[in-house]
Parts: C-alpha cells; structure tokens; sequence
C-alpha cells in the first residue's frame, strides 16, 4: 500500500491506498468537491460538522445507488429467467416437431 498526497478542506493528507494515484486524486477531488459546496450553501462553520454533513450526503447518495444496483439485478435475473424459458420451450418444440418426423 503506498502513500497519496491530497488536499481536503486546505489539509494536505496521505492517503494509503491500492489504487493508482489519479483515482485517489479524484476521489479526494470529489470529497473536496462536496465539503466546498456544503460549506457554501449553509451556515455551517464548524470542520467536523461539515464533515459529518458530507460524510452523510455520501452514505445517502451510495445507498441510493446500492438500492437502484440491486433492482437492476433483480431485472436482469428476470429477463434471464424468461429467457431461459423461452430457449426451453423453443428447444421442446424443436425436439417434438423432429420426434413426429
């Protein structure tokens, strides 16, 4: 695990991580992002505060995102199912039509 060099909210921090520097950049970028714009839109003065503001838009933002994951997993299940019935009826019927040959 190496170390990345980042700045959030004026902090210059290390971050370990396994992933390639640019992602990390950009990850942090984001948090940055995110802190500047709360920090711009409300009365919040407080670092940890805006932290923890942050913190909870990202915690709700990602379990929209697992919900939404999910039901399109559950779709694609569906239509593989349904496929595979079809493909089933179809290879029945083939298998009846050549039996009555």
């Amino acid at each position: 695990m190496k170390g990345v060099s980042v700045e959030i909210m004026g902090q210059n921090l290390t971050v370990a991580s396994d992933e390639n520097d640019e992602w990390v950049k950009s990850v942090a970028g984001t948090v940055d992002e995110r802190i500047r714009s709360i920090r711009a839109n409300g009365n919040t003065v407080s670092s940890v505060n805006i932290a923890i503001l942050a913190a909870l838009n990202f915690a709700d933002e990602l379990e929209h995102l697992k919900k939404e994951h999910q039901e399109l997993i559950d779709r694609i299940t569906a239509m593989k199912e349904r496929l595979i019935d079809a493909i089933d009826g179809k290879l029945a019927e083939s298998t009846a039509t050549r039996g009555a040959e």
